[in-house]
């Protein structure tokens, strides 16, 4: 063969497999997801050690748990976080938070956020950030697709107080049928 028709071949084959991958792209599903957990925290009276008050408070999510991912499970190509917020859904009085720790991880990953004195009320939002990368994190949590974990804890200026914190991740994915 001469180097016209050895070029020419490998021109044919770079055309024909970009090609393929073109199509299997316009075959990909993308669509949005969100996955939250109510956390339950409860300061109990007395229990006050100075100025504040603490909780510990945990729930897990399966991301098997969403009828889209459970439908694409092993065909998705990619998670891309849009949002993350913290929202006091109920309290049974306004309070402070004099710290605030929030996490989300699994056994491979973690994403965290820390605050200090949030005045909370119900429908009061935190918008958790991707200061620190952490959303990278939870596109990787997400892309593990097994059960991760969300965790609330702190410290109260009041005891004797109940809240319930919902924590909300929305995401993109992208899938592909093939």
């Amino acid at each position: 063969m001469n180097i016209k028709n050895i070029a020419l071949l490998m021109l044919i084959t770079a055309v024909v497999f970009s090609g393929c991958k073109k199509i299997e792209d316009a075959l990909d599903v993308t669509f949005d997801t969100t996955f939250s957990a109510d956390l339950d925290a409860a300061v109990t009276p007395g229990t006050k050690a100075g100025t504040n008050g603490t909780f510990l408070v945990a729930e897990t999510i399966d991301p098997a748990g969403d009828d889209n991912v459970a439908a694409y499970m092993d065909k998705i190509k990619s998670w891309e976080v849009n949002e993350v917020k913290a929202e006091i859904i109920s309290t049974s009085k306004d309070a402070t938070l004099t710290n605030l720790n929030l996490g989300v991880n699994n056994q491979n990953h973690s994403a965290s956020w820390a605050f200090q004195n949030i005045a909370i009320s119900q429908g009061t939002v935190v918008i958790l950030d991707n200061g620190n990368g952490q959303w990278d994190e939870i596109n990787a949590i997400l892309g593990d697709l097994q059960v991760f974990t969300i965790t609330a804890s702190g410290g109260t200026d009041e005891d004797d107080l109940q809240f319930t914190i919902r924590v909300t991740i929305e995401s993109a994915v992208t899938a592909n049928p093939l």
